[in-house]
């Protein structure tokens, strides 16, 4: 991809920003363990515990049915993001308002760094970067505000209901692109719900057998960036146009 990327954009689509590991454990109860010690680790920082519905799913079928070995048991709440924590998960979201890149790596480093140092985690088998967003620039939504040709035989379905899920392989990562027109989201400070173009892309980083916390940390940028470059390639110029773009001073 070759155009120039905004730094930001004055009218935000960002709905929720997601950092997750998945990892293996030998040791038993991961998740009753890491809440407590993240919670001491950062005092004041998510002072809300809640303790998910998946927390009563019995052990042994979380860790033998694959819907549920992922699936976290505790959230620790605090202001516009919140840490999620499973039996083999851990992940830090960010809602609207978006803090920027800068200050969400900061925090995803931060938790990284805290799991890290109890030694609960054996084995890494993935990280990834989630980012929601929900394009809002016309009513009735549609997807023509993309950078996405959809035909079905001689019918165009760009202005037609669409769900649409793929995989998009770049280097070492796959992206999980989905989209679905129309669709409604609750803005947080906004009334009512807002309808609009979802588009949801999952930037996951396999691990390897011998890789490391340090692998992670070297790459979380790396896959921050491809992230953002799918993003804007999917969006028509147009599209980002209205969105308000701003870039970095030359």
């Amino acid at each position: 991809m070759n155009k120039k990327i905004p730094v930001r954009l004055k009218k935000e689509p960002l709905i929720e920003a997601v950092w997750e590991i998945r990892f293996t454990s030998i040791k038993p109860f991961v998740a009753d363990l890491l809440p407590g010690l993240v919670f001491k680790a950062l005092p004041g920082k998510y002072p809300n515990l809640v303790r998910l519905p998946s927390a009563d799913i019995p052990a042994p079928i979380v860790e033998n049915d694959p819907k549920f070995r992922y699936v976290p048991k505790i959230r620790l709440e605090g202001e516009n993001q919140a840490v999620q924590i499973g039996e083999h998960v851990v992940s830090l979201s960010c809602r609207r308002p978006y803090s920027g890149w800068k200050t969400f790596s900061k925090d995803i480093r931060t938790l990284m760094a805290i799991v890290r140092d109890t030694g609960l985690i054996d084995r890494l088998e993935r990280f990834s970067l989630k980012y929601i967003d929900l394009i809002d620039l016309e009513q009735p939504p549609s997807v023509n505000c993309l950078n996405v040709e959809l035909k079905m035989g001689e019918y165009e379905i760009a202005t037609r209901p669409v769900q649409l899920r793929t995989e998009i392989k770049e280097g070492n990562l796959i992206h999980i692109i989905q989209i679905v027109s129309p669709a409604e989201a609750s803005i947080p400070g906004e009334s009512g719900k807002v309808s609009g173009v979802l588009l949801d892309i999952d930037s996951i980083r396999p691990m390897k057998q011998n890789e490391s916390w340090t692998d992670v940390d070297n790459d979380l940028d790396l896959v921050h960036l491809s992230s953002k470059n799918m993003f804007f390639n999917l969006l028509k110029p147009d599209t980002i146009k209205k969105l308000g773009p701003e870039y970095e001073e030359q």
